[in-house]
């Protein structure tokens, strides 16, 4: 009976010893009040009417350099968390020069010029100070919802040095499959493409061929890669093929309660998780055609998105396949298997994941392609650049 008690009284030792470490670990939840509706800002190319990713969602100390964008026609996007509203968001802009610019939205989408119209300030070099408030009724009345969020940020006209990125890939076949003509998978292609243009892709891999990333997490792969020696710009994040689409509830569990803490704790200041969006498969099932997949594509991961707090870039993998399988069909980046990626597919994706880690337009990048004529790889980088806001 002693040797009970004491192993009682050790165990119970044991566990209050725990206890401040995961009090210290565990961030505390603010008080409802005080937390912004305003999940993100995106900056918009108007004539596109995309965001311009990598450079969105705009955090402090970005610096939105113009010589790599598309053009100056640019917005600002306010967006919402995950099932909030509002009644009207007020934006306030400030520049260090003294420029000044404050208007009011009733209705989403939330932009600081009005919808899709250009902000002249965003296409002029200076240190800004960008105020979001969300309000219960219009016209900034209605009382505040929650505290205001501020955002710093940089506009230059002149080239801004790209250091070099540091990016954790995880994820299985559809990453890892490997070009039949050079024998890179999409991390090494990028990497490669990189290199051509003078920049510098320091790639950590865990790619696990048929698992969904809750399997290779469990497997313990993932945990030497998170363990804190070493901090990423971008944690990458491609999920099994047809999870997304047709179990949402499980692919939210996995991000939010297996990943998000862990990567929250290897980004660095600035850095952001990138989401894979997989492509539909040729065989549409469950849904009843490609168009019912792709939908639920769109929808399951935008709802991904939203519900991680971490900031979140949605890779368009799914979009720019289905602008060139609209002319081409599915055979033209999906091999005879239904799924698995052409080395067409594998080059799109390398060039559209390149627009977005360096924050610069795809168009001008080498070709690097042997696995067509030499005209394909340029058609394939201006659809990545438009689908990355370029």
């Amino acid at each position: 009976m002693r040797h009970r008690k004491a192993r009682l009284l050790a165990l119970i030792t044991g566990v209050l010893a725990l206890l401040p470490g995961y009090v210290a670990a565990t961030p505390l939840r603010s008080d409802a009040a005080t937390l912004s509706p305003i999940a993100s800002l995106s900056l918009v190319n108007n004539l596109s009417r995309k965001p311009i990713l990598g450079v969105s969602p705009v955090l402090d100390d970005t610096v939105v350099d113009l010589t790599k964008l598309a053009n100056r026609n640019l917005s600002l996007q306010a967006n919402l968390t995950y099932g909030a509203s509002a009644g009207s968001v007020k934006f306030t802009l400030s520049g260090a020069t003294g420029s000044a610019y404050t208007r009011t939205e009733n209705v989403a989408p939330y932009f600081l010029c009005n919808d899709y119209v250009d902000c002249p300030l965003l296409a002029t070099s200076d240190s800004y100070t960008l105020t979001v408030q969300a309000f219960s009724g219009a016209d900034a009345s209605g009382g505040t919802l929650g505290s205001a969020s501020v955002v710093r940020f940089r506009v230059s006209a002149t080239a801004v040095a790209v250091p070099a990125v540091d990016v954790l890939f995880v994820g299985n076949s559809l990453i890892g499959t490997p070009t039949v003509s050079t024998g890179q998978d999409t991390p090494q292609v990028l990497q490669s493409l990189a290199s051509a243009a003078g920049r510098t892709v320091n790639v950590t891999k865990v790619i696990h061929f048929g698992n969904t990333l809750q399997q290779t997490w469990d497997a313990g792969e993932v945990a030497p890669a998170v363990n804190g020696s070493k901090k990423y710009d971008y944690v990458v994040l491609q999920e099994y093929s047809s999870l997304v689409p047709t179990n949402l509830t499980a692919a939210t569990n996995t991000l939010l309660n297996t990943y998000a803490a862990a990567i929250a704790k290897v980004l660095k200041p600035g850095g952001k998780v990138v989401l894979f969006k997989d492509w539909a498969m040729v065989d549409p099932a469950p849904f009843a055609n490609r168009a019912a997949y792709v939908a639920a594509l769109d929808a399951n991961y935008a709802t991904l998105s939203g519900k991680l707090t971490l900031p979140t870039i949605v890779a368009p993998i799914s979009d720019t396949f289905e602008t060139l399988i609209a002319t081409k069909g599915t055979s033209y980046l999906i091999i005879a298997d239904g799924k698995h990626p052409h080395g067409r597919a594998i080059y799109l994706n390398a060039a559209t994941l390149y627009g977005i880690l360096f924050r610069s337009s795809p168009r001008n990048l080498s070709n690097l392609y042997v696995d067509s004529d030499s005209t394909t790889a340029p058609q394939l980088r201006a659809v990545s650049a438009t689908a990355v806001g370029y």
